[in-house]
């Protein structure tokens, strides 16, 4: 009796305390087949303030039409919308009652082609197409290369948003780039094109596909440059079947969006770089993923508790969670970047905010780098709506002793600020000697 007891007791507090708005798909790609999902306790009603569907107890889809909702998702609903019940594209509202009570609402202000609102703790959004690739953990021995560098990598794959140089690339490699970059596909790509077989990418849903990397075979390159190393950035080397496979399967899925490209822009120049660059060896997990599939960027950032260095060309402050997470740091957190403006509006913001907060300015940052604690994540995500929620990005946990390694990038006599200083120094004693020597 005692057992029975708890077993009940249990089911009990494992119950949801009330009905809940679970998923709302306004503008499904089939505009028949838009649809709410909801779980209830007891007999629920949904409405929209215009039209009402009952609903028994259990999670329930709840459909505007089941034959297209089938067709577009595979699966039956269990529910229909009834009388003038509909989700307006411009914004509406989903009331659930239970008892005749008010439990849950979402009201939302605009909804994009496939679009889906869904419940994970709080609300969050995913569009229809988007896949669910989870990442691969591997064991590896590799090279961070911090770039301008001349690393040259023999490939049978190249994915990048642009491609504007062949030069540190052989091969005979098929290209992945995106049909429709800012400012249009460079000329100077289009003719590298022309030589490979090339897939050009566009979704409704990705705004772009803004990833970088390469494989050849088992042995992989993820970086945060577009093939062109003139910039400060990151090239992570090493070998690893097991992310090769993944990566692979990820674009053998991705061909789906293979277009035309778009408009031709203008030609795009860059330095050439005559150096190795920096290159450290290392040894340790690795974790690869894609985005939007998983992105722990901003779940590593809450959790840092002793250190938080961030690098990223621009931060776009937006979505205010950025600024959320660092507000409650007590830790020291560093930041690089390339933004004058934003630089000014951090050391401001840490100075209302009494926090340990350093930002430095280097114009020549193009790389993304989070160091939470001991963990270092390198990826192509810029830091603005789109990079972090939108696009198809790549990115690359790193465990060991390379942590510490990337974070000496952020001490005050680091190279990647000294040899600014070197270079403006050997300026002036030139233009010095020059003026000496002819005055």
């Amino acid at each position: 009796m005692r057992i029975i007891f708890v077993v009940l007791l249990i089911a009990l507090i494992s119950l949801p305390v009330r009905a809940e708005i679970l998923e709302v798909c306004p503008n499904p790609y089939n505009s028949q087949a838009e649809y709410v999902k909801v779980r209830c306790n007891t007999t629920c009603v949904l409405s929209d303030g215009e039209g009402n569907v009952t609903l028994r107890a259990g999670v329930h889809y709840v459909a505007k039409n089941t034959s297209a909702f089938e067709k577009e998702f595979g699966f039956k609903p269990d529910a229909e919308f009834k009388g003038r019940f509909a989700l307006a594209n411009g914004g509406d509202e989903v009331l659930l009652y239970e008892n005749g009570v008010l439990v849950d609402k979402f009201k939302y202000k605009r909804a994009d082609k496939g679009l889906v609102y869904y419940r994970e703790g709080c609300w969050k959004f995913r569009y229809e197409d988007w896949t669910s690739f989870k990442p691969v953990k591997d064991y590896v021995k590799g090279e961070i290369i911090i770039t301008p560098a001349n690393f040259v990598f023999e490939a049978d794959t190249i994915v990048s948003y642009t491609f504007t140089t062949d030069r540190y690339v052989d091969g005979n490699y098929t290209l992945y780039l995106d049909a429709n970059p800012v400012g249009g596909i460079p000329v100077n790509e289009i003719e590298i094109a022309r030589n490979h077989k090339t897939f050009f990418l566009k979704s409704p849903s990705y705004r772009f596909f803004h990833w970088k990397f390469g494989l050849k075979d088992d042995e992989v390159v993820i970086t945060t440059e577009n093939w062109r190393w003139d910039d400060i950035g990151f090239i992570v080397h090493f070998e690893s079947r097991k992310v090769s496979k993944f990566l692979r399967n990820v674009l053998k899925h991705d061909r789906i969006y293979s277009v035309d490209h778009g408009s031709v822009g203008n030609l795009k120049a860059f330095k050439s770089f005559g150096g190795k660059g920096k290159i450290y060896k290392f040894e340790g997990n690795v974790t690869v993923f894609v985005l939007p599939d998983y992105n722990p960027i901003f779940d590593e950032m809450e959790k840092a508790k002793g250190r938080l260095y961030i690098m990223a060309p621009y931060i776009h402050f937006k979505n205010t969670k950025f600024l959320d997470i660092l507000r409650n740091k007590s830790c020291e957190v560093k930041v690089i970047t390339a933004d004058e403006k934003c630089a000014e509006f951090l050391r401001d913001f840490g100075s209302r905010n009494n926090l340990k907060l350093d930002v430095k300015v280097d114009k020549r940052v193009h790389g993304k780098l989070v160091i939470a604690d001991d963990k270092a994540i390198i990826s192509s995500a810029n830091f603005d709506e789109f990079g972090l929620n939108r696009n198809r990005e790549i990115g690359v946990v790193l465990e060991g002793k390379v942590v510490d390694y990337l974070a000496g990038l952020f001490n005050n006599n680091d190279t990647i600020y000294t040899l600014s200083a070197l270079t403006f120094l050997c300026l002036a004693v030139a233009v010095a000697y020059i003026y000496l020597r002819f005055r």
